[in-house]
């Protein structure tokens, strides 16, 4: 069982409502959206943390938070067999959690660069990109899919994105929205 919450309304994110999230959040989630030093991300951060609290309610009947960190810095509940994923970009937040192992992802499309394509992706990819009419969406589309994989399996950016073969994965969901993706790996 998954269950994935989004939010996009990012343009009505103001300073005060922030500080207000921030101060309602376990410690623990409170501290890390503190870590930002852009404002913009600490407010799509603690918006993220907001979205895991009300998941753990929701979905598990959880009201006490401590996260712990995995060897490469992947929170997770201690002893709690439930899991989770945050992510954020300029278009909104989701959060992601399950009774497995999971990696959810959202990514803004950006304009294309074939450099930094032929930096992360394998040549399935590549070729998918060199067929794709829209390069910048479907490289959107492909760089959701690998952070989703890596930070299910834990190891994070520091996993060489080129290995991850978004081609010949199996992904739980995967969403193209107005200007970005979502996509959810799970075990």
């Amino acid at each position: 069982m998954y269950s994935l919450y989004l939010f996009e309304d990012t343009e009505r994110l103001s300073v005060e409502f922030t500080e207000r999230i921030i101060s309602v959040l376990p410690t623990s989630c409170a501290e890390r959206a503190d870590r930002y030093k852009n404002q913009s991300d600490r407010r799509l951060s603690a918006v993220g943390y907001l979205l895991l609290v009300y998941a753990l309610r929701k979905d598990f009947g959880i009201k006490d938070i401590k996260l712990c960190f995995g060897e490469h810095g992947k929170p997770y509940l201690k002893g709690q067999g439930i899991y989770f994923s945050i992510s954020h970009c300029k278009k909104g937040c989701v959060c992601a959690v399950s009774d497995k192992e999971i990696g959810a992802d959202i990514q803004e499309t950006r304009p294309y660069s074939q450099r930094l394509a032929e930096k992360v992706c394998c040549e399935n990819e590549l070729l998918r990109l060199e067929k794709a009419s829209d390069k910048a969406s479907e490289f959107a589309k492909i760089w959701a899919m690998k952070e989703s994989f890596v930070k299910m399996n834990g190891k994070g950016i520091g996993y060489s994105l080129k290995k991850a073969d978004t081609t010949i994965m199996h992904f739980k969901e995967v969403i193209e929205k107005d200007g970005f993706f979502i996509a959810v790996s799970e075990e």
